[in-house]
């Protein structure tokens, strides 16, 4: 009888070290109030109550071997940091955790917060039949807010950095991942993290924006099989509820390709295979419930190809509403910005004037410059303010956190370190070796210098 109370002790014993250990590994330590809600902060930054997690440092040269990876895995790896620690602008904050050992801040970096989980990309590490790193590729992992439990969720099998784009979307109450490559378009369901193949060989795709609110669906076109040599393409409605695809246009001599999405809005080129005709047209998702895909085309929104549409909501007056968006013009790309009442676009910037269109909050547009980051309001354009000046920065990795009441709060952005100059503390050009790029916060509402995020490699 004793012997098996032991027994029956002993197995109570271990049962609790389970729990335990299970309590412990499925606890990250961190409260997330807002955990059914998809934490999204410009891609490269999630802020998660008190902290942010982010790639604590940023490679900016490609990756072709493992010990380029090793090395760049040494600063650019998921960092977590409490935001009420002190910072400053020329050292390291106290207290970065170190979460995971992957490269997370490169060409192709994307992360976001769902629950108690990071979902992150990062090159792929597996190797070809041949033997070989393709590190072009890219791996989708998570893992807990405390850096455990951390998973593979997919691999690429092909990547276009200048066509793919990456989406984490909610709609229905569920919560999706959606990757497209360049050639194959995935939905990964967040609830279960079962991968669906919605296509292999897409040629454009119409998603939405982070947080928007939409219809659920996506687009997405293809070449159909031209039997008797017939010109154009086909375009495809996929259903992320229902996993549903149908064909909503496909007839000769007509070629879309997607552009941008806004809300309900589609942007697409449409081009006349017959007259070599070539317009962007804005088509509103609702209309294609009633009619078809081209019967629903309005008068073109553009006479040329346009890139990079975002929606202006102003604050000040519904008048100032409407889109900007890039088109090249004697082979260098400008910026436009046309209100909804108007017939015709008025160029906001100049080729020579940004590098990067970086996000848009309200009527304001930030964009990066040779040197730093600079923003106007499309209301007076003829005014530019700076942010950011005299450092060298990744000019399209920006990251951007609101207030509840959606106003800009600070803005995140990768920058080479900057070396304290006071008299007291100069250093000489000789002691300035680490030119790796770390990541930096300003805020908006009252902008000082810059502080810095990442920790350094000294």
């Amino acid at each position: 009888m004793k012997k098996f109370v032991k027994i029956f002790s002993l197995l109570l014993l271990v049962g609790f070290f389970s729990i335990s250990l299970v309590a412990c590994s499925n606890s990250s330590g961190i409260p997330n109030s807002k955990s059914e809600q998809i934490l999204y902060n410009g891609g490269i930054v999630s802020v998660v109550d008190d902290n942010i997690f982010y790639a604590n440092g940023y490679v900016n040269s490609d990756i072709t071997t493992m010990d380029e990876f090793n090395a760049g895995a040494e600063y650019s790896y998921l960092a977590r940091l409490d935001l009420n620690e002190e910072t400053y602008q020329y050292s390291s904050p106290e207290n970065v955790n170190k979460l995971n050992s992957e490269v997370l801040g490169y060409e192709n970096a994307y992360s976001f917060v769902l629950g108690d989980f990071v979902y992150y990309t990062s090159p792929n590490k597996h190797k070809t039949s041949s033997n070989e790193y393709v590190f072009t590729y890219v791996s989708v992992f998570k893992t807990r807010l405390n850096g455990a439990d951390t998973k593979e969720i997919m691999t690429t099998n092909s990547f276009d950095s200048a066509t793919s784009q990456f989406r984490a979307v909610q709609t229905n109450g569920e919560s999706y991942f959606i990757v497209f490559d360049g050639t194959a378009l995935n939905v990964i369901n967040l609830a279960n993290d079962k991968k669906t193949e919605v296509a292999s060989s897409v040629t454009s795709v119409a998603l939405p924006r982070e947080n928007a609110k939409f219809d659920g669906k996506i687009y997405y076109t293809q070449d159909k099989e031209n039997e008797f040599g017939q010109a154009g393409n086909e375009v495809f409605q996929y259903d992320l509820s229902n996993g549903e695809t149908r064909s909503i246009m496909n007839t000769i001599n007509n070629t879309i390709t997607f552009t941008g999405r806004e809300g309900d809005d589609l942007f697409f080129t449409r081009l006349n295979e017959t007259t070599k005709v070539s317009n962007t047209y804005k088509l509103n998702t609702q209309k294609l419930a009633t009619t078809g895909f081209l019967s629903a085309l309005e008068r073109p929104f553009y006479s040329a190809e346009i890139d990079n549409v975002y929606r202006i909501e102003s604050k000040t007056a519904d008048s100032f509403n409407g889109y900007i968006f890039e088109s090249s013009l004697s082979g260098e790309a400008q910026l436009f910005y046309k209100a909804d009442n108007s017939s015709e676009p008025a160029r906001l910037l100049a080729s020579e004037e940004y590098e990067s269109v970086l996000f848009v909050n309200n009527d304001l547009v930030f964009y990066s410059t040779e040197n730093g980051i600079s923003y106007k309001s499309v209301i007076m354009p003829n005014e530019t303010k700076t942010l950011v000046d005299e450092m060298t920065i990744i000019s399209d990795k920006v990251g951007y956190e609101k207030h509840e009441s959606g106003n800009l709060k600070n803005i995140y952005f990768y920058a080479q370190r900057v070396y304290d100059q006071s008299e007291e503390n100069q250093t000489s050009e000789e002691e300035q070796t680490d030119t790796n790029y770390y990541l930096y916060q300003i805020s908006f509402s009252s902008p000082t210098s810059p502080k810095l995020l990442g920790k350094t490699m000294d």
